[in-house]
């Protein structure tokens, strides 16, 4: 893989998808990190499913300090924000995620 970008996101779905599959669930990784979905369907949309889930993996050298940060912020479980005119996203930790999969998935 001659592009160094694409090499790290590659590096980033990889990992991810081997913790989840070694915490016990279904995680595949979407041909193409979903390059070919206008062809290929719904089913190859992301770069991972987990269980039910569409999973975006995104990975940059800097920029997302202030969300570490926010997070770090009295050792919050859960962040919200919002860009004015947007929808609220909601952001945790691998770990507040696993314990809320474990939970639902009974695992």
């Amino acid at each position: 893989m001659p592009n160094r970008n694409k090499r790290r996101g590659y590096e980033l779905e990889f990992e991810t998808k081997e913790f989840w599959k070694q915490s016990g669930f279904k995680c595949t990784r979407s041909f193409a990190s979903g390059a070919y979905k206008h062809a290929l369907g719904k089913a190859h949309e992301g770069d991972l499913h987990l269980e039910e889930f569409t999973v975006e993996c995104k990975r940059k050298k800097t920029g997302f300090k202030f969300l570490y940060k926010a997070l770090k912020q009295d050792d919050a479980d859960i962040l919200v924000v919002r860009e004015d005119r947007q929808p609220r996203l909601y952001l945790l930790s691998e770990t507040t995620l696993l314990r809320l999969m474990k939970k639902a998935y009974d695992i």
